[in-house]
C-alpha cells in the first residue's frame, strides 16, 4: 500500500514526530531554565556570602582581608579612585548584588557595596562554569535532534503495528468482487478495535449480497418474461406479413418498428443489468465495429423514408468490447439523428473513431448541458429520453470518449472513440 500524505498511516506518523518533537524542545527549554535559574541562586549565594565575610574581615584586617586568587578577587577603592579598576567595573552601582561581566579574558559574578565609605567590589570567576554550562546546553540540543530523528522511524514502526489490522481490512474489502458472495471478516478480526467496523462491514455485505441475488433473479426473470411476448409478436407479424392480404400496411409497419425498438431498449438494458464484461468461457469479448454498424444501418434503412443517409467511410475496426454494445450505442446515436435530425445524416468510421452527424435544428446550450442525462427530453417526437442516457452508460463502462458538438439550425455531430490509434 503506498504511504500517501492524507494516510492514516502519515497522519499517525507526523502527530508522534510532531508530539516527540514539542516534548523534547519543551523539555530542553525547562532544562534550560532550572539549570540558569539554580546557577543563579548558586553564584548569588557564594558571591554574597563572600561579600558579608570581606566588610566583616576588612574593618579588622584593612587591605590585608582581600581575597586574591585564582577564582576570587576583591578591589575596595575610594569613591574617586574606580579609574584603578578594570573598565567594566567602574559603571557598576554602589550596591547590587551580582551580575555577570567579562574583564581580562574571563568570566565573573560580580557584587557590589560600600564598606567603611569605599567602594567593595567583590568578583566570582565563572569562565569554569560557563564552559560546562554551554557544553551542557550543546548535549541536550544533541540529544533533542536524536530523539526527533528518532521519533520518525519509531512513529513509523508504531504506526505500522497500529494500524496493520485496519489495513488488511482495507485490504481485504478491496479485494471483494462484485460477483462473490461476501466473506465474514468479524471473526478474523476479533479481538481488534476494527472488529466493531468488520461486523458491521459484514451486515452490511449480507444485505448487499440479498439485494445482487434479487437483481439477478429480476434480470434473469426479465429476460424470459419480456422477450417471450416481443416473440410471439414478432412471429405473429412475419405471418400477416406472409399471408394476409395488405399485410404491408400502415398499422403492421408501425407494430413491426415499435416491436424492433422495444426489443431492442430491452436488450440494451439488460445487457446493462447484468454488468458483464466476459463471456461463458472467461475469453474477453471482442468484435468488429465495422461490421456492426453496417448490419445496424441495414436495420434501420425502413426507418429513412425522405432523409438521406451518407456513409462515406467505414474502415474496418476491432473493439474490445460485445456485439451488443456497439448495437447500443450506434443504435440510439442513429436513431436520434433520424428522429430529430435534418434531411441528411452521415455515419463515419475511421481512426477508431465512430461519427454521426445531422444537420438538423441543432442544440442550444442549455440542451447541451443536459443531453446525456435520463429523462431528459426536448422538442416535439421527443421519446423516453433513454438514448443517449445509455450511450453514455456504455461509453463510460468502456472508457470510450465522447464528443458532442452541436450549433443551433447547423447540426449536431456526436464522436465516440471506440478504439485507441
Amino acid at each position: 500500500m503506498k504511504r500517501r500524505l492524507d494516510s492514516l498511516q502519515f497522519r499517525v506518523t507526523a502527530a508522534l514526530a510532531l508530539f516527540v518533537a514539542m516534548m523534547a524542545t519543551l523539555m530542553v527549554m525547562a532544562l534550560f531554565a532550572i539549570n540558569e535559574r539554580l546557577e543563579d541562586d548558586l553564584l548569588d549565594g557564594i558571591v554574597a556570602h563572600e561579600v558579608n565575610e570581606l566588610e566583616t574581615e576588612y574593618a579588622v584586617e584593612g587591605e590585608a582581608a582581600l581575597p586574591n586568587s585564582a577564582t576570587i578577587k576583591a578591589f575596595v577603592v575610594e569613591a574617586d579612585a574606580l579609574d584603578s579598576l578594570p573598565v567594566p567595573l567602574r559603571s557598576l552601582p554602589a550596591h547590587h548584588p551580582g551580575m555577570d561581566l567579562t574583564f581580562n579574558g574571563r568570566s565573573y559574578r560580580v557584587a557590589t557595596t560600600v564598606i567603611e565609605g569605599k567602594r567593595a567590589f567583590l568578583a566570582y570567576d565563572v569562565t569554569a562554569i560557563e564552559q560546562r554550562e554551554s557544553l551542557f546546553r550543546t548535549v541536550l540540543i544533541v540529544a533533542a535532534i536524536v530523539v526527533v530523528a528518532l521519533a520518525l522511524p519509531l512513529g513509523i514502526w508504531i504506526a505500522r503495528i497500529s494500524l496493520k489490522p485496519i489495513n488488511e481490512l482495507a485490504d481485504h474489502v478491496a479485494s471483494l468482487q462484485p460477483e462473490a458472495a461476501g466473506r465474514d471478516l468479524a471473526d478474523r478480526f476479533d479481538g481488534f478495535e476494527v472488529g466493531v467496523i468488520a461486523r458491521a462491514f459484514d451486515r452490511f455485505m449480507q444485505r448487499l449480497d440479498g439485494f445482487v441475488e434479487h437483481e439477478r433473479s429480476f434480470t434473469a426473470d426479465a429476460s424470459h418474461e419480456l422477450r417471450t411476448p416481443l416473440a410471439v409478436i414478432q412471429g405473429a407479424l412475419e405471418v400477416l406479413q406472409q399471408e394476409a392480404p395488405g399485410a404491408h400496411s400502415a398499422p403492421l409497419t408501425r407494430i413491426e418498428r415499435a416491436t424492433r425498438q422495444m426489443a431492442e431498449l430491452i436488450e440494451s438494458l439488460l445487457f446493462l443489468a447484468r454488468d458483464e464484461d466476459r463471456s461463458s468461457d472467461g475469453v474477453e469479448p471482442d468484435c468488429r465495429a465495422d461490421t456492426v454498424v453496417s448490419e445496424v444501418i441495414d436495420a434501420y434503412r425502413p426507418l429513412l423514408g425522405n432523409k438521406h443517409l451518407q456513409v462515406p467511410a467505414l474502415d474496418a475496426c476491432r473493439v474490445a468490447a460485445p456485439r451488443i454494445a456497439v448495437v447500443i450505442v450506434f443504435g440510439n446515436l442513429l436513431r436520434n439523428a433520424l428522429r430529430h435530425g435534418g434531411d441528411t445524416v452521415r455515419v463515419t468510421l475511421a481512426d477508431g473513431v465512430l461519427s454521426v452527424a445531422d444537420d438538423g435544428n441543432g442544440m442550444g446550450r442549455e440542451q447541451l448541458r443536459h443531453a446525456f442525462e435520463r429523462g431528459y427530453r426536448n422538442g416535439q417526437g421527443a421519446g423516453l429520453g433513454l438514448g443517449l442516457y445509455l450511450v453514455k452508460r456504455v461509453a463510460d463502462r468502456y472508457a470510450w470518449p465522447l464528443r458532442l458538438t452541436s450549433r443551433e439550425n447547423e447540426g449536431t455531430r456526436i464522436e465516440v472513440r471506440l478504439a485507441a490509434r
